[in-house]
């Protein structure tokens, strides 16, 4: 009984690691590692967790098959924004919506449309802009990226080359949600002066399942190997 006892207090712990940004890939790993004794715990604090620790539960929880689980992953995923689809990054057309489908997407949507009509009457980045036109840009690639849009990725990419790292934070917080492998080089060079950046690191190697071994690592610059092996370990 007190190993049970000690592992709940563990798993509530942990739960509420979810919700602090440098401790949070190191409880998704854990909680992953529980299975399926996370989920009666995880239920019963599900009230209090806030929209990026319930996210993080629903990666740590993916791959528990037990039909608590399944309830429960179903109870998160409505209790969580979906992603915008990104097959237009592709050249395709998203499929026509229709009923309620249509309707729960509306608002997602048109705050994508929005960002990205704000994005486009931005100028391109360039180092010595106003301090004012980066912050709305950045502000433009944040509400994409929150709404799951891939749709400016390569711009987002670009500003992170460009611009100056006190003025890179909001694009930090947008390439945590949607970057993938090419981002870790710019974020790690911008990680001795934003912290931001560590975390969308660990946020990109959570999300593409990137590890000290992955190739994609080993291919960069030393230096920037070692900042990037960092944060992923939350050092």
């Amino acid at each position: 009984m007190p190993i049970v006892a000690s592992r709940g207090r563990e798993i509530q712990r942990l739960l509420d690691d979810l919700a602090e940004p440098r401790k949070r890939t190191g409880a998704i790993i854990r909680l992953r590692s529980l299975g399926s004794r996370v989920v009666p715990h995880a239920a019963e604090e599900l009230g209090r967790l806030n929209i990026q620790a319930r996210e993080a539960l629903l990666e740590a929880l993916r791959d528990v098959d037990s039909a608590d689980a399944r309830a429960l992953r179903r109870r998160l995923a409505r209790a969580t924004p979906a992603p915008v689809s990104d097959q237009a990054t592709e050249g395709r057309v998203p499929p026509r919506l229709s009923g309620a489908s249509k309707h729960a997407n509306t608002g997602t949507m048109d705050a994508e449309g929005r960002a990205l009509d704000e994005f486009r009457r931005l100028p391109a980045a360039r180092p010595s802009e106003r301090a004012s036109i980066s912050r709305a840009r950045g502000e433009a690639h944040l509400a994409l990226a929150r709404a799951g849009s891939r749709l400016a990725r390569q711009d987002l990419l670009q500003n992170l080359h460009t611009l100056s790292a006190e003025r890179t934070r909001l694009y930090c917080e947008a390439a945590g949600l949607i970057g993938d492998g090419a981002f870790l080089a710019p974020l790690a060079r911008l990680v001795h002066a934003r912290p931001e950046a560590a975390e969308a690191i660990a946020r990109i190697a959570l999300r593409e399942r990137i590890t000290g071994r992955s190739k994609i690592l080993r291919d960069l610059e030393q230096p920037l190997r070692v900042v990037v092996a960092r944060a992923l370990t939350g050092h």
